[in-house]
Protein backbone atom coordinates (compact mmCIF):
# COMPACT_ATOMS: atom_id res chain seq x y z
CA UNK A 1 0.00 0.00 0.00
CA UNK A 2 2.93 2.57 1.14
CA UNK A 3 4.28 2.01 -2.19
CA UNK A 4 1.13 2.56 -4.20
CA UNK A 5 0.30 5.20 -1.99
CA UNK A 6 3.48 7.21 -0.37
CA UNK A 7 2.15 8.65 3.12
CA UNK A 8 4.60 9.44 5.68
CA UNK A 9 2.03 8.56 8.51
CA UNK A 10 1.62 5.46 6.70
CA UNK A 11 5.63 4.98 6.65
CA UNK A 12 5.53 6.17 10.40
CA UNK A 13 3.65 3.41 11.41
CA UNK A 14 5.47 0.92 9.46
CA UNK A 15 8.16 1.39 11.82
CA UNK A 16 6.26 2.03 14.65
CA UNK A 17 5.64 -2.09 14.17
CA UNK A 18 8.85 -2.32 15.67
CA UNK A 19 7.71 -1.97 19.01
CA UNK A 20 4.30 -4.33 18.57
CA UNK A 21 6.85 -6.91 16.97
CA UNK A 22 9.45 -7.14 20.29
CA UNK A 23 5.90 -6.87 22.53
CA UNK A 24 4.61 -10.16 20.44
CA UNK A 25 8.24 -11.65 20.14
CA UNK A 26 8.16 -11.60 24.42
CA UNK A 27 4.52 -13.24 24.53
CA UNK A 28 5.81 -16.23 21.70
CA UNK A 29 8.86 -17.02 22.88
CA UNK A 30 8.18 -19.37 25.70
CA UNK A 31 6.48 -21.92 22.67
CA UNK A 32 9.31 -21.39 20.08
CA UNK A 33 10.98 -24.40 20.82
CA UNK A 34 7.54 -26.71 21.68
CA UNK A 35 6.15 -27.32 18.25
CA UNK A 36 7.45 -27.22 14.78
CA UNK A 37 4.89 -24.63 13.61
CA UNK A 38 5.98 -22.08 16.58
CA UNK A 39 9.48 -23.06 15.25
CA UNK A 40 9.10 -21.37 12.24
CA UNK A 41 7.26 -18.65 13.27
CA UNK A 42 9.31 -17.89 15.93
CA UNK A 43 12.64 -18.04 13.08
CA UNK A 44 10.37 -15.49 10.90
CA UNK A 45 9.72 -13.18 13.49
CA UNK A 46 13.03 -12.51 14.62
CA UNK A 47 13.87 -12.42 11.00
CA UNK A 48 11.67 -9.12 11.22
CA UNK A 49 13.27 -7.96 14.10
CA UNK A 50 16.67 -8.34 12.99
CA UNK A 51 15.47 -6.22 9.70
CA UNK A 52 13.82 -3.74 12.32
CA UNK A 53 17.49 -3.36 13.98
CA UNK A 54 18.46 0.00 12.76
CA UNK A 55 15.10 1.57 12.71
CA UNK A 56 15.33 4.38 15.37
CA UNK A 57 11.79 5.64 17.26
CA UNK A 58 12.13 8.51 19.38
CA UNK A 59 9.22 9.99 21.57
CA UNK A 60 8.90 13.34 22.80
CA UNK A 61 6.53 13.29 25.79
CA UNK A 62 3.37 15.34 26.25
CA UNK A 63 0.50 15.86 28.87
CA UNK A 64 -2.37 14.37 28.42
CA UNK A 65 -5.80 16.47 27.90
CA UNK A 66 -8.83 15.56 29.48
CA UNK A 67 -11.82 16.46 27.44
CA UNK A 68 -15.64 15.81 28.21
CA UNK A 69 -17.71 14.69 24.97
CA UNK A 70 -21.08 13.31 24.89
CA UNK A 71 -21.22 13.11 28.75
CA UNK A 72 -17.93 10.88 28.84
CA UNK A 73 -14.53 11.65 29.69
CA UNK A 74 -12.00 11.51 26.46
CA UNK A 75 -8.40 11.96 26.99
CA UNK A 76 -6.66 12.49 24.38
CA UNK A 77 -2.72 11.61 24.43
CA UNK A 78 0.22 14.41 23.01
CA UNK A 79 2.91 12.70 23.31
CA UNK A 80 4.74 12.45 19.37
CA UNK A 81 7.01 9.98 18.21
CA UNK A 82 9.63 10.18 15.09
CA UNK A 83 10.48 7.09 12.93
CA UNK A 84 14.13 7.34 11.74
CA UNK A 85 13.87 4.39 8.59
CA UNK A 86 15.25 4.94 5.71
CA UNK A 87 13.83 3.89 1.96
CA UNK A 88 16.25 0.49 1.78
CA UNK A 89 15.03 -0.17 5.08
CA UNK A 90 11.60 0.07 4.29
CA UNK A 91 11.76 -1.52 1.12
CA UNK A 92 13.48 -4.81 3.11
CA UNK A 93 10.61 -4.91 5.67
CA UNK A 94 7.93 -4.91 2.83
CA UNK A 95 9.67 -6.68 0.83
CA UNK A 96 10.06 -9.77 3.84
CA UNK A 97 6.79 -9.05 5.43
CA UNK A 98 4.93 -10.21 1.70
CA UNK A 99 7.38 -12.66 1.41
CA UNK A 100 6.27 -14.29 4.85
CA UNK A 101 3.05 -13.85 4.75
CA UNK A 102 2.61 -15.18 1.37
CA UNK A 103 4.07 -18.54 2.20
CA UNK A 104 1.86 -18.53 5.77
CA UNK A 105 -1.11 -17.52 3.45
CA UNK A 106 -0.18 -20.02 0.87
CA UNK A 107 1.06 -22.81 3.04
CA UNK A 108 4.14 -23.42 1.13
Amino acid sequence: MVNQYPNEILRDRIGEQKIILNDLLLLISPYCNRDPEFVKLCQDLYRIKDIYRDVRITYTAGDPITTEKDGGLVIEQTETSVVEMTDDQLNVIIETIKEIRNRLVLNI
